[in-house]
């Protein structure tokens, strides 16, 4: 990607391995965790669900996006590359635990952004804090 060349499913793969690996340890541990990724397709999103994993899904048109995305400063992902991102990317369905958080929301108060996630994951208990991993996708 840091070359302008958009990544193949294959080239994703080890890297999402790595990431469920991550994910899988943050459980075992009993941590609460957040990761964020570009899980742009289902089968990807299939190889991180786990109990308790919330997806958050960051909404935005193309041209949100692109303008966010064009005044992002050394950073390895190039404008040039998001339509290949937007032409791969399959919106979450309903057997996808996540909460929609749209980027042009920008002023939305986190606390109604956390109380979704609690509904997304369900009663919170303080002694099972590994309930709660959060995928930002």
């Amino acid at each position: 990607m840091a070359a302008g060349h958009p990544l193949t499913d294959e080239d994703r793969w080890p890297w999402l391995d790595t990431i469920a690996a991550w994910i899988d340890e943050r459980v075992a541990a009993g941590e609460p965790a957040v990761v964020t990724c570009s899980a742009l397709k289902k089968i990807y999103r299939d190889k991180l669900r786990r109990q308790g994993v919330v997806f958050v899904y960051m909404q935005g048109t193309f041209d949100e996006v692109m303008e966010r995305l064009s005044h992002r400063q050394g950073h390895f992902m190039k404008p040039s590359m998001l339509q290949s991102q937007s032409d791969i990317l399959e919106e979450l369905g309903d057997d996808e635990i996540h909460v929609n958080v749209h980027i042009g929301q920008a002023d939305q108060p986190s606390q109604s952004v956390q109380t979704d996630l609690t509904d997304q994951s369900g009663p919170s208990d303080q002694s099972e804090p590994s309930d709660r991993h959060v995928l930002v996708d």
